[in-house]
């Protein structure tokens, strides 16, 4: 009993995790994806770390919408258990 008692504290605990993992990652995106906006508008001649922003903005908004699938099978998991 104790076991299952640890393994839906955990399943909860990864459930949150990979929530806040997701919030962080999408907000990061967006906060690069500014910067590189605000260089473009400032710096029109440094399209090298334009570029880059760019790239790791694409990056972190993505895996932060592809962790979306994930919670919510978490989710349901979770809700079986219950």
């Amino acid at each position: 009993m104790k076991q299952d008692r640890n393994k839906q504290q955990d399943a909860g605990k990864l459930l949150r995790n990979t929530i806040r993992m997701r919030r962080w990652s999408i907000i990061g995106g967006t906060a690069v994806g500014l910067q590189a906006l605000l260089s473009v508008l400032t710096r029109p001649d440094d399209s090298g770390t334009v570029l880059f922003q760019a790239i790791l903005a694409i990056g972190c908004i993505g895996y932060g919408l592809s962790l979306t699938p994930r919670i919510r099978s978490l989710d349901q998991a979770s809700e079986v258990e219950k």
